[in-house]
């Protein structure tokens, strides 16, 4: 992959990874009453943004699997794309070895920077401050990325669940309703 191609997937990278923060946290903010004023005025997106909220696990796991999976990739696509180079620039002044350890440094600081920068801070800057207007536009597209990635939300949550019962921890241990939202334990 050319470093063009890979600076293009970077920025892609980021973008998914900016979907997902703003998903998170356009859900958790989004207030009740503003979505419910919406559903009533006939925005059946409002509606369903309410019955995510409602039952909220899928959501957010599918949130992680997707931000985790996407920073992931990000991480092996830069360290290859940015390393090579910055580790010939570095062997201008250092030794080879270190180099490159400088090299693979200053690749992780820039796109470990990036990352945070593009797709958490300003997405969820942009998240809090249209909570309701995002929730709305971004309820359809997680839908479809809970169905694409409802296999390996599956397998991930298995060993969780197993765990859970063979420590008999329940909902109830961690003061959580059937509904999924936070009661006084």
């Amino acid at each position: 992959m050319t470093l063009t191609q890979s600076l293009f997937v970077i920025g892609l990278l980021i973008a998914a990874s900016a979907f997902f923060s703003m998903a998170e946290i356009s859900l958790a903010a989004a207030r009740r009453l503003r979505l419910r004023q919406l559903a009533d005025e006939g925005d059946a997106r409002a509606e369903r943004v309410l019955r995510v909220q409602d039952q909220p696990g899928d959501y957010f796991t599918v949130v992680q699997i997707g931000q985790n999976a996407v920073a992931i990739l990000g991480g092996i696509v830069g360290e290859g794309a940015l390393s090579p180079y910055f580790s010939a620039l570095m062997e201008l002044w250092l030794s080879s070895k270190t180099a490159q350890t400088v090299g693979f440094l200053a690749s992780f600081t820039i796109i470990t920077s990036l990352f945070i920068l593009f797709s958490d801070l300003f997405p969820k800057r942009l998240g809090m401050a249209r909570p309701e207007r995002l929730a709305v536009a971004l309820v359809q597209p997680m839908a479809w990325c809970i169905t694409l990635l409802r296999p390996p939300y599956a397998g991930a949550t298995l060993p969780e669940d197993l765990a859970e019962a063979r420590l008999g921890i329940t909902e109830a241990s961690f003061g959580i309703a059937s509904t999924g939202t936070v009661v006084q334990a």
